[in-house]
C-alpha cells in the first residue's frame, strides 16, 4: 500500500469519525431535549394541582373574609350574617336600640349542602337580598312541655303547646324564593336550627326538645350550647307577644320583629 492510498483510508476513517460523533451529539441533544421536555410538563402538572387545591381550600376562606366585609359595611343595614372558616353562622339580631346578640349556628355543611350554598350566598349578598332578614315569631317552652299529665298531642291541651317552644325567622330574598329541603331530619332537639314547612327560606331554633314532631323537618344546623340562652331570653316575657288564636295552629309572633 503506497502513501497516497494510506492518506485517503486515514481520511474516510476521520470522516465516518466525524459522521459518528455527530450523531452521538444530535442523539445526546434531543435526550436533553426530551428530559427538560419532561421536566417542564411536571412542574406545569404540579403547579396546577397546587392551584386548583388551594382554589378548593380558599372558597370558604374567601366567603368568610367577604361576609365579614359585608357585615362591617352594612352594619347600618342591619346586617344579619357572617360566616367563619369553621361553617359556622354567626346571627345577628338587634334586640332593641341598645342590644344586638349573636347567635353562632354550625351548619351541617355535609349533609345538607343545598341550605349551605344558600346560606353562603346570603352571607355575600345580605346588603341587598336580607329585604329584611327578621326574627318574627316567638313561643315560649310552657310549664307542661312534654309533661304525661297531659294528651300526647299539639294542640286542644295537649302536652306539645301552644305555646311551641321555638323561635322563628325569615331571610327573603330576591332570587331564592325556596330552598331544596334535604333527607338529613334527624330528630328535632333543643338547639336544633330547621327549615320551616315544605317551602321557602323560614327557618326555626327549637327552645325544647320536639319529639312529637318525628323526622319531618331538615335539620340544618345548630346552635352553640352557650349562646342558647341569649335566645331563650327573646321569649322571656320582657317582649311583647302577639298571640293569634284564631290561628291553626295557634301562633305567637313578636309585636316588633327584630332584624
Amino acid at each position: 500500500m503506497n502513501v497516497a492510498e494510506r492518506r485517503r483510508q486515514n481520511l474516510t476513517s476521520r470522516r465516518k469519525s466525524e459522521v459518528i460523533d455527530s450523531a452521538l451529539l444530535w442523539q445526546i441533544m434531543l435526550l436533553a431535549l426530551f428530559f427538560l421536555m419532561i421536566v417542564a410538563w411536571i412542574g406545569t402538572a404540579v403547579h396546577l394541582l397546587a392551584k386548583d387545591e388551594h382554589n378548593n381550600n380558599s372558597r370558604l376562606k374567601g366567603t368568610a373574609t367577604s361576609s365579614r366585609t359585608s357585615s362591617m359595611d352594612n352594619k347600618q343595614h342591619d346586617a344579619a350574617l357572617d360566616m367563619g372558616h369553621d361553617r359556622m353562622v354567626a346571627l345577628e339580631v338587634q334586640v332593641d336600640s341598645q342590644r344586638t346578640i349573636t347567635v353562632r349556628i354550625a351548619v351541617s355543611y355535609l349533609e345538607c349542602p343545598k341550605a349551605y350554598e344558600f346560606l353562603t350566598w346570603m352571607v355575600e349578598n345580605q346588603s341587598t337580598e336580607c329585604r329584611p332578614c327578621t326574627i318574627y315569631r316567638g313561643e315560649p317552652v310552657p310549664s307542661y312541655w312534654g309533661s304525661t299529665d297531659y294528651p300526647d298531642r299539639w294542640d286542644n291541651g295537649g302536652r306539645w303547646g301552644p305555646p311551641y317552644a321555638l323561635v322563628q325567622g325569615g331571610f327573603p330574598n330576591r332570587v331564592y324564593e325556596h330552598v331544596e329541603r334535604e333527607a338529613h331530619r334527624p330528630p328535632v332537639r333543643r338547639g336544633s336550627v330547621a327549615w320551616a314547612g315544605a317551602r321557602g327560606v323560614h327557618f326555626f331554633v327549637a327552645l325544647a326538645d320536639h319529639p312529637e314532631w318525628g323526622h319531618e323537618h331538615t335539620v340544618w344546623g345548630r346552635v352553640e350550647e352557650e349562646d342558647m340562652p341569649m335566645l331563650d331570653t327573646l321569649v322571656d316575657g320582657s317582649r311583647s307577644l302577639t298571640v293569634l288564636e284564631r290561628n291553626v295552629p295557634v301562633v305567637t309572633n313578636f309585636a316588633d320583629p327584630m332584624p
